[in-house]
C-alpha cells in the first residue's frame, strides 16, 4: 500500500489541508460559515491562522523539495496544495461545520507524517 501513497505525499497533503483550514479560519466569510452568521474571528485568531497556514505550506514545500528535488518538488507541492484546497472547498460548500473536526486531526497527522518523513 505504501508504494501507491508515499509517506512524503501524505505528509504534504495533510500539511496543505491543515494550512488551508488555518487560512480559512482567518477569513471573515469562512469563519462565519462555520461559527454562524455574524461571527468574526478575533485579531489574534486571524494572525495565528495566517502564521500557521504560511508555516504549514512552507514545511510542505520543504518536504516536497527534500523528497523529489528542485526539478519536480515544486510541481508536486503545487499539485498537493491544489488537491487539499479542492477537498476543503467541497467541505466548506457541503459540510462547513465539519471543518473544525477534520482540521485539527489533519494537523496532528501532518506533524507525525512529517517527522516520519524526516527520519526515513
Amino acid at each position: 500500500m505504501m508504494n501507491f501513497l508515499p509517506l512524503p505525499f501524505l505528509a504534504t497533503l495533510s500539511l496543505s489541508y491543515s494550512a488551508w483550514v488555518a487560512l480559512s479560519q482567518a477569513m471573515d466569510r469562512h469563519y462565519a460559515d462555520i461559527h454562524g452568521r455574524g461571527a468574526e474571528p478575533s485579531a489574534l485568531l486571524r494572525k495565528r491562522g495566517r502564521w500557521l497556514g504560511t508555516l504549514a505550506l512552507t514545511v510542505a514545500f520543504i518536504v516536497c523539495v527534500r523528497d523529489s528535488g528542485w526539478g519536480i518538488g515544486p510541481v508536486t507541492w503545487l499539485g498537493t496544495m491544489t488537491i487539499a484546497a479542492l477537498l476543503l472547498v467541497l467541505q466548506l460548500c457541503y459540510a462547513p461545520r465539519s471543518v473544525l473536526r477534520t482540521g485539527k486531526p489533519a494537523l496532528v497527522l501532518a506533524l507525525l507524517l512529517t517527522l516520519a518523513t524526516a527520519f526515513s
